[in-house]
């Protein structure tokens, strides 16, 4: 029995430890929680009150305001909104500016035959037709010209054969 007793009396002291422990433990956790919290929040949102009421939260309720804040916080932070708004700026722009300038990149009309700003050659008439044809093209789609003098006397045959209509 005397032995039971010395063991609980030595016993006593390094459950107390071992509890002083523990709870400084738990202290540290909850104010770990606590700036976690703060930190986490001002990433989240510029609104001070709820910047105040998120660490306001979790530091009145230990332990359990942490799911609280986790349930409630913006699922973004604010670098993940500023990036998502930058690529649909630019997903915006690349859709609505279908025509730019390959020299200086600024906007053009479709029907440019050179940039306004650069005086860049963006398309050029065709010498038989005076249609509008891109730079790349080596015949010219309305009339089939190639450019060679052949080609302009089949076209000019061709022509007086089947005289345009008016409009085209």
């Amino acid at each position: 029995m005397e032995a039971i007793q010395n063991i609980l009396a030595n016993l006593i002291p390094l459950l107390m430890l071992l509890g002083v422990l523990l709870g400084a433990y738990l202290i540290l956790l909850w104010a770990a929680s606590v700036l976690w919290t703060y930190r986490d929040i001002r990433q989240r949102s510029e609104d001070v009150s709820v910047q105040v009421l998120a660490v306001g939260i979790v530091l009145l309720l230990p332990f359990a305001g942490i799911p609280l804040h986790l349930i409630l916080r913006p699922p973004q932070t604010l670098a993940e909104k500023y990036e998502r708004s930058l690529e649909e700026e630019y997903l915006r722009n690349d859709i609505e500016d279908k025509f730019v300038c390959p020299e200086c990149q600024r906007p053009i009309e479709p029907d440019f035959i050179l940039c306004p700003h650069c005086t860049t050659a963006l398309r050029r008439r065709c010498e038989v037709c005076s249609r509008v044809v891109d730079l790349t093209w080596t015949t010219c789609p309305y009339c089939g010209d190639t450019g060679t003098p052949a080609a302009r006397q089949a076209t000019t045959a061709v022509g007086a054969v089947y005289p345009a209509r008016r409009g085209e």
